[in-house]
């Protein structure tokens, strides 16, 4: 533990105080530009990191912010006389406001279309800039004054600090709340939108904070540039810039405060870069080589696709080429971007900093911290008394598709207590009602009652009643590890307020919540796969941690769908017995399953569906011996 302690933490010390004390070495004036342009992009790229490497969307309106916060810091000097900090505020402020304004509409939309709004509102913002003359002076430029700081006036090392400081905290802060639950609930959504829903967790409200949180901290970033350069024009903040941008993140690592650093410090040198043809020559040849040198590696241990192996050669290949051939390469700046973007897209998608991380965590054994002791199973998931009155009443519920009657007035009542099963035939509804209960599906008729109260609309709602599920097809958060997916869900343990996150000052919620998911997990059976990821467990062990994740929920009512499905016959048997042990608790569960000696062993009622309709009810030997279901399920053979 203190081993991981000193030489994670150990490094950021020694990196921040070695930026802090270059001024006192060197007295060079555009060295120390420079390095004030890297601690501005550092703030820069970490907002863009939570949009692009935690929400998994294209942001192309990063530089935009800049643009904004550089703006609003200028003119709320130039027209109401503000201080350094009162102007910095103004601008994370306009980038938290003008950013929320967008993800409200832009978040939801997917991929592309995300993209296009994004871009939209860069191009947008530039016009309106250029077009504002009485406001920004247009395209001759708007002239910015850096304030003084309390009352002393800043010079090139006094600014350079506070940037430095600020970065900093911003680097804390955000260390903090990415590793917390907001973390979690941004990587969850990334991978599975319905699963965070029906887990509780809100994908909209998130991405929505996600968004505004990185857009704020472009605004802020946008304020030091303003004071850095001192002067402003439109054309700084146009699409170029959101490529290289977008560049710094994917080259420097997604998901990382160091791969957010190294991309910054890729940004600011870049112009350097292009501009020394040999230095050019040099690194290019290096990228080649560390692209045929990964390329054969993978090939031969066969982690890498040929694909993947071989197009970051063939670019880097390109760019080689083309520093020999051509006579100035800034003038091929796009070119040369497009092709680094797409070498590391496709042969590091992990980033530098990502692929350095797991390498020096494998060459310093770096173990991971340490964790709590599991909770007692009853303060994790405490146990219910069922007093055996209808808990969940579903009155003439139908569900159509256009002209599919998918759902066509069920009736049927879920008792307290009970292993309600639900059978069918393939299309004969199951999944659809189990939908339409949960609040992935608006019912188009019908009534649904819990504890006597109707079900509202929407699954991140009915998740707050009490109901919890599992899916046909796997829903899980993938790149999370078992723990954190049980995590993520977790209901009833987080209360700690954003600030208090932010400071650090909920580091008691986490070790609970990680107390109570080795809990849950030992119920499962998961209990030493508790850091592996989602993506890396075995199928059956993927259906037991979905049902681990619901129960996380402390769920009054349990819907497992088809959870035995594609079960080897040791995990149905495990299987039962879980769901056993989790009736044993007091908890109500609807059971839909196509094996029918695991629907006669645990189920009190059974009710089937034929055509969305309801052809029998009863208990499971004589819904067995029901002619319709004879017919309609098991066959006449």
């Amino acid at each position: 533990m203190l081993k991981r302690f000193l030489l994670i933490r150990g490094t950021e010390l020694i990196a921040f105080t070695l930026l802090g004390s270059i001024p006192l070495m060197v007295s060079n004036s555009y060295a120390l530009g420079l390095l004030t342009l890297l601690a501005i992009y550092g703030i820069l790229l970490i907002g863009l990191d939570v949009t692009v490497g935690y929400l998994g969307q294209v942001n192309l309106a990063q530089a935009a912010f800049l643009g904004l916060g550089a703006y609003a810091a200028g003119l709320s000097i130039s027209l109401m006389g503000a201080g350094m900090f009162s102007a910095l505020a103004v601008s994370t402020l306009i980038g938290l406001i003008f950013g929320g304004l967008l993800a409200f509409p832009a978040l939801r939309l997917e991929g592309p279309q995300f993209a296009l709004a994004t871009l939209s509102f860069s191009a947008l913002t530039t016009t309106v800039l250029n077009e504002l003359e009485w406001l920004t002076s247009g395209a001759q430029g708007l002239h910015v004054i850096r304030p003084a700081f309390f009352g002393h006036p800043l010079n090139a090392n006094g600014f350079y600090w506070l940037c430095l400081i600020l970065l900093a905290l911003v680097w804390m802060s955000m260390r903090n709340l990415l590793s917390s639950q907001w973390g979690r609930a941004f990587e969850a959504l990334r991978d599975s939108p319905i699963a965070t829903d029906a887990m509780g967790i809100g994908t909209y409200r998130h991405k929505v904070a996600g968004f505004a949180l990185g857009s704020a901290l472009g605004g802020l970033a946008g304020g030091l540039y303003a004071f850095n350069f001192q002067y402003l024009q439109p054309q700084s903040f146009v699409y170029e810039l959101m490529v290289i941008l977008l560049l710094g993140v994917v080259l420097g690592g997604r998901k990382s405060l160091w791969g957010a650093f190294f991309g910054a410090a890729l940004i600011a040198l870049l112009p350097n870069l292009l501009s020394n043809r040999l230095l050019f020559k040099a690194i290019s040849a290096f990228g080649l080589f560390a692209a045929v040198f990964a390329g054969i590696r993978g090939l031969m241990k066969k982690t890498t696709q040929p694909f993947q192996a071989i197009a970051p050669i063939a670019a880097m290949s390109l760019l080689v080429i083309g520093g020999m051939m051509v006579e100035n390469t800034e003038d091929w700046r796009k070119a040369i971007f497009a092709l680094m973007l797409f070498s590391v897209v496709v042969g590091l998608p992990e980033g530098i900093m990502g692929f350095a991380a797991r390498f020096l965590t494998q060459l310093f054994r770096i173990d991971p911290p340490n964790l709590p002791p599991a909770s007692a199973l009853e303060d994790a998931l405490p146990a219910k008394i069922p007093d055996q009155k209808p808990l969940l009443e579903l009155k003439n519920v139908k569900r159509y598709f256009g002209g599919v009657k998918a759902v066509d007035g069920v009736s049927m009542t879920i008792h307290s207590g009970h292993i309600h099963g639900l059978i069918g035939p393939n299309g004969s509804g199951k999944s659809t009602l189990v939908n339409v209960i949960s609040g992935l599906y608006d019912p188009t008729a019908g009534q649904m009652l819990l504890n006597g109260i109707d079900l509202p609309m929407g699954m991140y709602k009915v998740s707050e009643t009490g109901i919890s599920r599992t899916f046909q097809n796997l829903q899980l958060f993938s790149e999370l590890s078992a723990m954190d997916n049980v995590m993520a869900a977790m209901k009833g343990v987080y209360h700690a307020a954003l600030p208090l996150v932010l400071l650090g000052f909920a580091k008691a919620e986490e070790k609970r919540a990680q107390a109570d998911a080795l809990a849950l997990l030992e119920l499962v059976g998961l209990q030493n796969y508790a850091r592996i990821s989602a993506k890396d467990l075995t199928y059956g062990a993927q259906r037991f941690l979905e049902i681990a994740r619901a129960l996380a929920r402390k769920p009054e009512l349990l819907i497992l769908d088809e959870p035995a499905a594609g079960l080897a016959l040791p995990d149905v048997n495990k299987l039962v017995e879980i769901i056993w042990r989790i009736h044993k608790l007091g908890i109500t569960i609807i059971l839909i399953e196509h094996h029918m000696d695991v629907v006669s062993e645990l189920c009190d009622v059974v009710t089937v569906l034929d055509g969305g309709r309801v052809i029998a009810e009863g208990a499971a030997e004589e819904v067995k011996r029901d002619p319709k279901v004879i017919q309609a399920y098991l066959g006449t053979a």
